[in-house]
């Protein structure tokens, strides 16, 4: 059985992994991920790993205890994990379950987590054509 869709994408920003979760994270996609990520930390020795939880749609207790066995592993092997986009709802719920985010350092926006990862993200301002561009909106320069 092709279970290529059961992937969740792992990509490589200035020797960082970004992994957003998206959608229903069965224990299959979990479990999966766990194994490739930790593949992908070792072949390109990523120093940091965000985990984007903007899309999940529902953070369960065992996607909780997987991401934490994931952190550990990674910062076993080296490698830093934040965990950013967490909801409102995801948060609440965390604290009611009584399961803290000890295992990594947390942000709110993907940017956030690349800053605490020591990637220094700046945005350019559209309205300011003092670096002689052409103006054209939405330009980002990332320090790694």
């Amino acid at each position: 059985m092709d279970t290529d869709h059961l992937r969740i994408p792992i990509m490589e920003l200035c020797e960082q992994l970004v992994v957003p979760l998206q959608g229903d994270v069965t224990d299959e996609i979990a479990a999966r991920l766990l194994s490739d990520v930790l593949d992908r930390i070792r072949s390109c020795g990523a120093r940091g790993l965000v985990l984007d939880l903007t899309g999940v749609w529902l953070l369960d207790s065992h996607l909780c205890s997987v991401l934490s066995r994931l952190a550990a592993a990674a910062r076993l092997m080296g490698t830093r994990s934040v965990i950013c986009g967490m909801n409102p709802d995801t948060a609440l719920t965390l604290q009611t379950m009584g399961i803290g985010v000890g295992f990594a350092a947390t942000a709110l926006r993907l940017e956030d987590a690349l800053e605490v990862l020591g990637v220094h993200v700046t945005m350019s301002d559209p309205d300011d054509d003092t670096d002689g561009d052409d103006g054209e909106e939405g330009e980002h320069a990332i320090d790694g």
